[in-house]
């Protein structure tokens, strides 16, 4: 016959398998899994770190005319912007040099990378435009026209059929032409629904079309194209900003400046280095650019001892992690220069 043991309820209870590790390895998977789905999910938001600086003047190139190439620098100031999951957002919110920025606010909506890409490059290089168009203004030299380039076609003229947007009018009745008066002496005394010959290039093409009048809605019985135009020119000499693989127009300001700087003699910094953001308009005014807060720490990082920022952007330029640089607002080209001009020599 089998013998039965009978344990006590201490012995059973020391017998009995413990379940603890059981469940710290449970927990361990549950967070595991948390921490990867954490890091797997994409926020709509990007952090903005400080970025790199350059020299602009360095990037100005000017060719058939006396340069100066300043001694002092005055520096283009950069982000840096990254995707950030919940764990890098968390990283962020303890770094007060990184800023984090609705990803709407920077990228349009379902925009590839390439699209991105593709549009701060044109907008780069649309500012260099700008920047050379109002430095060359200051030092009162003329542009150059090239080309009249049209911009937009009035909806329901009979010229809708035959132009398009971005065609370049290279003649009109076989005359050449490229300044906007020019097309229009050619056009006076026309009427509503006479026919106009004009050749445009179009995709590296060259086309000849015939274009019917429409009359004026502000003035019966005046005859008109229906068309917006433009006024595509160049400097008088080789001259380009060559800023690199560098996107967005937020260096217009500074390198208008740099380009100043370079075809005078003198020193606009007086020997210093001197950091500046802000877009540049064809009337010289300055406009306000993101990641302010992030500039300023580039700036002070690469030495500077002011930063020129755009009026709109000063008083959050205030409140960047910084120890000793002067912030600078300014509205306009002007008020850039005429701060300049108040610099000691260094």
């Amino acid at each position: 016959m089998a013998s039965v043991v009978t344990l006590t309820g201490m012995e059973a209870e020391r017998r009995r398998p413990d379940a603890r590790p059981l469940y710290m390895i449970g927990a361990l998977l549950a967070l595991a899994a948390l921490g990867a789905v954490g890091w797997a999910v994409e926020l709509p938001y990007v952090a903005f770190g400080p970025g790199p600086v350059a020299d602009a003047a360095r990037s100005v190139v000017a060719e058939g005319v006396e340069t100066h190439p300043p001694h002092g620098e005055l520096l283009t100031v950069t982000v840096v912007s990254q995707d950030v999951n919940i764990f890098e957002a968390l990283i962020a919110g303890f770094d007060p040099t990184i800023d984090l920025v609705e990803k709407r606010r920077v990228r349009r909506e379902d925009e590839t990378d390439e699209q991105h890409r593709n549009r701060v490059l044109w907008q780069m290089d649309d500012s260099n435009h700008r920047s050379i168009v109002v430095a060359l203004a200051h030092l009162d030299i003329e542009m150059v026209p090239k080309e009249v380039v049209i911009n937009e076609i009035v909806p329901g003229v009979p010229a809708e059929s035959v132009l398009k947007p971005g065609d370049g009018i290279v003649a009109v009745n076989d005359v050449p032409v490229k300044r906007v008066a020019e097309i229009r002496s050619l056009t006076e005394g026309l009427s509503v629904a006479d026919t106009l010959g004009i050749t445009v290039r179009r995709d590296g093409a060259t086309l000849d079309v015939q274009v019917t009048l429409a009359e004026r809605e502000d003035e019966p019985g005046a005859a008109m194209i229906g068309v917006v135009l433009g006024e595509l020119t160049a400097p008088p000499f080789p001259l380009d900003i060559r800023a690199g693989d560098v996107g967005g127009p937020s260096a217009g300001m500074i390198h208008a400046l740099a380009v100043i700087d370079t075809l005078t003699e003198g020193e606009l910094t007086g020997g210093h280095v001197i950091a500046g953001t802000g877009t540049i308009g064809v009337d010289g005014s300055v406009g306000s650019i993101g990641g302010i807060r992030q500039k300023v720490v580039s700036a002070e990082a690469a030495g500077a001892s002011h930063i020129l920022v755009p009026t709109d952007n000063y008083e959050i330029a205030l409140t960047a992690e910084r120890e000793s640089i002067e912030i600078v607002p300014v509205a306009h080209l002007e008020d850039a220069l005429e701060f300049l001009e108040t610099l000691e020599a260094a």
